[in-house]
């Protein structure tokens, strides 16, 4: 997600606009102003060294309505000066752990989650969007550098690195206000907003 304006309020506005996904989204945490303020100033990379760079990082726990109510983690993470990384873990393993409070994913639900990733396509403007196990969007810049790192700048992304090399995601949405896609070699269609969703050919185990 592109970072336009000052970081605490494009993570107010984040946070705020969850209440407009249609899947409901209940925020477990209650200190939200301390969690915003604790990504707004960030914490030093090696605190022993004055010049490190910052982190700026927050996890946030969740409750999200994706055919059943599951546990979730909201991740973002600021990983160039312009760009914002911004992930929801859920549990991926197909059962259930009364224990831990956690349902299980099985495989007949997976369009449920492609569901919530195009709900949050409505809700959010962001170039890419995507549905992979134990991988993040990051993976397809193709760089593989850690982060903070200015390669990871917003208008650094391009298609072309997904539509060429095999990757580990299930579904990706892509914004095509930024680059139209004359070719796409897998299963796709058009949504609203300009977006394409593509089945990249994985299936959920």
């Amino acid at each position: 997600m592109e970072l336009k304006e000052e970081k605490r309020k494009t993570i107010q506005d984040i946070i705020r606009n969850l209440s407009k996904v249609t899947n409901k989204v209940e925020i477990v945490d209650k200190n939200l102003d301390e969690i915003i303020d604790f990504f707004d100033k960030g914490y030093p990379y090696d605190e022993e060294d004055p010049q490190s760079i910052k982190i700026h990082s927050l996890r946030l726990r969740l409750y999200v309505n994706v055919l059943k109510k599951r546990k979730a983690i909201l991740q973002i993470e600021m990983v160039s000066s312009n760009a914002l990384l911004v992930d929801f873990w859920f549990s991926g393993d197909d059962f259930d752990e009364p224990g831990w409070d956690q349902i299980g994913i099985k495989k007949e639900e997976f369009s449920g989650f492609t569901s919530f990733l195009i709900d949050l396509y409505s809700v959010y403007e962001f170039k890419i969007g995507g549905i992979a196990i134990e991988q993040d969007i990051l993976e397809l810049y193709g760089f593989g550098e850690t982060y903070p790192n200015e390669c990871y700048r917003y208008e650094n992304f391009s298609p072309d690195y997904f539509l060429k090399e095999s990757t580990n995601f299930l579904n990706i949405i892509w914004r095509e206000k930024y680059k139209k896609l004359s070719y796409i070699p897998y299963i796709h269609k058009r949504i609203d907003k300009e977006g394409i969703l593509i089945e990249m050919g994985n299936t959920y185990p």
